[in-house]
């Protein structure tokens, strides 16, 4: 690519980039935040736990090998939900009763020497014994019972980020960096699985003793442990063997997530420069309880539905989160594991480069998924968010323990890994691979700031990386490029503008370092948009239309001039698919803000069908977003009926044509583009599309014809969103009878979709029954809230159930604060915002704000599009529906 050349430039203030630059020092163990004195050191673990997977309660002992800095009255670690049972200091031959005063609000053990003397520094050996409870839900040390043939139930742990403390006493922040011993006592014939390889099985008197190797110096949240009766899938990559562990009878589900990580750790390996770090990898499904997925070094755990693919039943849809997800987990192996964020403010280190790095995998093993094209989807989502009221910069300052969860969010994962394919892209890939492969050679088993991985991409490209970067990473929001062109003499005068992109007019200003690139003649241009305005020029005027970010990876928003929109408009069949991608995108952010009419997004709308190619499964994906963000707003308004009768004169003939059943040799994102269209149509009263998918759901559930898995979620999904009390009764049986998590989560969307209210009371009253997961039932208010007609519903059963409720959710990922917000995060009503807002304080207080206002932010959006548009967009969706009739 060839750098622009700025002829003329207008001042603006650009402190704000430089300033923010010089918040980011490398690391320093001494000046890294968290609430533990720096004054003792853990350097080694050795832990012994007795379990039992049909027990409430466990218990633990633990030496924990210190360097006391200096003398210091007491010892300070994490303890939560533990109850002790004596703790003693080994130092000089000499042993010291230590008393515990517990502080259950820090979450914290103050270890005092009962004989009032202070301890020495130098080398010591702390000694505990623990009681401790196994958890319902999926922090700590918890409980996942499953069904089938032989039900049971197994322990597994989830200790990110501030849960390693509920199974043993440690220094539970992520600079403490130490090796782990482990060794468990269980019943006989429970196996046991951890980060590292088993050394031994002793049995003694009807139980067993496993112990296993030390694992690397590591922070405790990555320690990690399961027990009870697995199934497993074995194989080997980069010389190192691999398992994918299930419950009994799920191993064969496994073979994909097996096929995957052969792939992807050979090729993160040669990635880096460094190879993975231990000696076997172990990847396990667990069968109920949890959510998502977590990177624990050498035992990775997974949702159930994140790891396992059951070619009978699962879909293209399945097969790519699997794929996304096992590469996103792997990657951490380096991001995380290998090297470390120092602190939580630092946790986009891990998660953007983990989502960034999936991607990579995706494209290189993938390239039919268009992952260029499908990622749009999120970081539109993520802009949506930047954009509004509730947002916050991805290295956004302190973080409490409380709020950790706040950073595990879009920001950190979908804008974070959008900005580094932003730099990578302005630095050059090979010189970003050098300095990242430089990064980890040096901060390898230790910890890492942003500073630290600045340091060396930018010494691998020459260029100033640290400011560039810090005017994204510290900072919130993104800014809109205005753009204006006109030919001068035979070239084109290309002036540029920045500003701050954003649905509040009162949000503050600020100004990016902003790598630009400009697609012009044929020939694709790259500068840095440093300045508030700025003015280029461009060989040639070539009459088709110049395109600014025409791959997409700009995390910024375009807005060109009405007389060069309409030409990109007219062209759009022509454009390059991530082009027309980038260009539908923007322009409902644009109608959304108000800078365009919400007519100018249904031109491009009806400019879909004549698109042809590779792009068009992701084209009509973001259409269906965009109608289900007017949906959503315009519902109950006067044109709500005609955009229900646009959005079926969209979809209907793309699924005509697609037909109901695959084609040999078709594509994933075809595959999903008509599992999708079936659900969209139903939901958009389409009567012959609802009528079918009843049909094959009928003769499913009589056993004439299996629903095939390509269509599977969106026949299910359509019955349930028309469902009567037969089929109601129906989706509750197989949600009763289903053995895996995938089934579960799809028959209970689909029974939460019910249109009667008295039925959708029916299931709610299921969520504290006690006869679903706790996954799933703590979700149900909310998947019943996304109904239309039924977020009062939703709303008031949490409001009335809540301390039950926020007991069964838990902590993990902030779940206790999601709970009300769920039940509305589809209203357009401004009144409900700020009923939201007051409810969830009282109800959550502080640690719950963060999660209310994102969701607050985002129903004053369509609030406002519905103040604007309910009124006068009707005859424009008529007659985008008139012209898709006329084909």
């Amino acid at each position: 690519m060839k750098p622009l050349r700025f002829v003329r430039s207008f001042s603006a203030v650009a402190l704000l980039c430089a300033t923010a630059a010089l918040a980011q020092p490398r690391f320093d163990f001494d000046r890294t935040p968290g609430t533990l004195p720096k004054t003792v050191l853990p350097s080694r673990y050795t832990i012994t736990l007795d379990l039992d997977p049909a027990a409430e309660r466990f218990s633990g002992r633990a030496a924990i090998e210190l360097r006391l800095r200096r003398a210091v009255p007491e010892i300070v670690l994490h303890a939560y939900k533990l109850q002790p049972r004596g703790v003693t200091l080994k130092a000089g031959g000499h042993e010291r009763v230590l008393e515990v005063q517990a502080d259950e609000t820090r979450q914290t053990w103050r270890l005092v020497p009962a004989d009032g003397k202070a301890l020495p520094a130098g080398r010591a050996t702390l000694v505990l014994a623990w009681d401790g409870e196994v958890q319902r839900t999926d922090s700590g040390l918890y409980r996942a019972p499953y069904g089938g043939g032989a039900p049971g139930a197994m322990l597994a742990t989830q200790l990110e980020a501030v849960f390693a403390r509920m199974v043993f006493p440690a220094f539970d922040e992520p600079s403490f960096r130490a090796v782990f011993e482990l060794a468990v006592r269980t019943p006989e014939g429970v196996e046991v699985v951890s980060n590292t390889a088993e050394r031994s099985v002793v049995g003694d008197g009807g139980q067993w003793l496993h112990r296993f190797a030390p694992t690397p110096p590591m922070p405790s949240y990555l320690v990690a442990l399961a027990a009870g009766r697995f199934d497993a899938l074995a194989g080997r990559a980069a010389g190192v063997p691999l398992r994918i562990l299930t419950a009994p009878g799920k191993a064969a589900q496994g073979a994909y997530a097996l096929e995957v990580t052969e792939r992807v750790l050979p090729f993160y390996s040669a990635y880096f420069g460094q190879p993975y770090a231990l000696p076997k990898l172990d990847q396990l499904a667990v069968p109920s309880t949890r959510f998502g997925a977590m990177e624990d070094w050498g035992l990775i755990s997974y949702a159930e539905n994140t790891l396992l693919f059951d070619p009978a039943r699962s879909d293209a849809r399945t097969r790519q989160r699997v794929f996304s997800i096992v590469a996103h987990e792997v990657a951490h192996q380096w991001f995380g594991n290998l090297v470390t964020a120092a602190s939580w403010e630092e946790i986009w280190l891990n998660e953007a480069f983990a989502t960034w790095m999936a991607e990579k995998a995706t494209e290189r093993f993938n390239p039919d998924w268009n992952i260029a094209l499908r990622r749009r989807e999120p970081i539109d989502d993520a802009m949506t968010r930047d954009a509004g009221s509730a947002t916050r910069a991805i290295r956004s300052g302190a973080v409490p323990e409380d709020r950790v969860f706040d950073v595990f969010d879009d920001i950190t994962y979908v804008k974070g890994g959008a900005v580094l394919a932003m730099l990578e892209q302005w630095i050059g890939a090979q010189a970003f691979r050098q300095g990242l492969a430089a990064y980890m050679a040096e901060r390898r088993f230790s910890n890492a700031t942003a500073g630290d991985l600045w340091h060396h991409i930018g010494r691998a490209s020459g260029r100033d990386v640290r400011a560039v970067a810090a005017s994204w990473t510290d900072q919130p929001g993104f800014p809109l490029v205005q753009a204006d062109s006109r030919c001068e003499n035979g070239r084109t005068r290309l002036a540029l503008s920045q500003r701050r992109f954003g649905f509040d007019a009162e949000q503050a200003p600020g100004l990016w370092k902003l790598p630009l690139v400009v697609q012009h003649g044929g020939r694709t241009h790259t500068l840095l948009l440093e300045q508030a305005q700025a003015v280029t020029t461009l060989p040639g005027c070539p009459a088709t239309p110049t395109l600014l970010n025409p791959g997409g990876q700009g995390f910024y928003r375009v807005a060109y001039t009405p007389a060069w929109h309409a030409a990109l408009v007219a062209r759009f069949a022509e454009l390059p698919g991530t082009a027309q991608a980038t260009l539908l995108a923007d322009t409902l952010a644009l109608a959304q803000s108000g800078r365009l009419p919400m007519s100018s997004l249904l031109d491009l709308l009806a400019q879909l069908p004549a698109v042809q190619g590779p792009a068009r499964p992701a084209l009509y994906a973001q259409a269906r977003v965009a109608l289900e963000f007017l949906a959503q707003s315009l519902r109950g308004s006067p044109a709500e009926g005609a955009l229900h009768a646009a959005a079926r004169a969209l979809f209907a003939p793309e699924l005509a044509a697609l037909g109901w059943n695959p084609r040999a040799g078709e594509d994933s994102e075809t595959e999903q583009l008509r599992n999708a269209l079936i659900s969209d149509l139903a939901a958009y009263g389409d009567e012959a599309v609802i009528a079918h998918a009843r049909e094959l759901f009928d003769a499913d559930l009589a056993g004439r014809a299996a629903l095939p898995p390509a269509i599977r979620r969106g026949v299910v999904g359509a019955v349930g969103r028309h469902a009567d009390e037969a089929r109601f009764r129906q989706l509750l049986q197989r949600l009763d009878a289903a053995t895996n998590e995938e089934d579960r989560w799809l028959y209970a969307a689909a029974a939460a979709s019910v249109p009667d209210a008295a039925l959708a009371r029916r299931l709610l009253a299921r969520a504290l029954d006690g006869t679903l997961p706790a996954n799933i039932a703590t979700t149900l208010p909310q998947m019943v809230g996304e109904a239309p007609g039924h977020e009062d519903l939703a709303y008031a059963f949490v409001v009335a159930e809540f301390a039950r409720l926020g007991e069964l959710a838990g902590p993990m990922f902030g779940a206790r604060g999601w709970l009300l917000p769920g039940t509305v995060s589809a209203s357009a009503d401004a009144e409900v915002a700020r009923r939201l807002l007051a409810d969830q304080q009282r109800l959550v207080g502080d640690p719950g704000a963060a999660t209310a206002a994102r969701v607050a932010s985002r129903i004053t959006l369509r609030a406002q599009v519905r103040a604007a548009e309910a009124q006068r967009l009707a005859p424009a969706l008529q007659a985008l529906a008139a012209r898709l009739a006329r084909g």
